[in-house]
């Protein structure tokens, strides 16, 4: 894992501390703004969404599967993760908190200049987490 991929995995499984300190410590790692999934999103809304993550999960980890480096560019597909505790923001609505502990596939695209990272492609397994949580049910069951 590289020093970038460490920087964000402190950033997103630990909760963030109130005050400017948490901002600063964003901006260490992004750019502000930066191209989330081809939005831009500002250092403000990314600590938000860190923080709705916080909420949302209890016990946060993650494991790095892979990670792969080019010039200006990483990859990594990690798995995360946590015990979901408190309400979840999905494309479907608010999931209540489960109890569950959930398990979420994911893929970041990193676009990288001078060590900050400037845009991000995000590809998570949304599905199966909402499965997972019990917020939807599958039509033939998975395995």
């Amino acid at each position: 894992m590289t020093a970038l991929t460490d920087r964000l995995m402190r950033l997103w499984m630990h909760p963030p501390p109130d005050g400017a300190e948490a901002e600063a410590a964003f901006r260490a790692v992004y750019a502000d703004p930066v191209r989330v999934n081809g939005t831009e999103m500002s250092v403000a809304a990314l600590l938000q969404r860190a923080r709705a993550l916080h909420v949302a999960f209890d016990r946060l980890r993650a494991t790095v599967d892979r990670q792969v480096d080019a010039p200006g560019v990483t990859v990594i597909g990690f798995r995360m993760h946590g015990w979901h505790v408190g309400p979840l923001e999905t494309p479907l609505g608010v999931v209540p908190a489960t109890g569950r502990e959930v398990e979420v596939r994911t893929i970041d695209i990193l676009t990288v200049r001078d060590d900050i990272v400037t845009e991000v492609l995000v590809v998570a397994d949304e599905l199966g987490r909402l499965v997972q949580l019990g917020a939807l049910a599958l039509a033939v069951p998975l395995g």
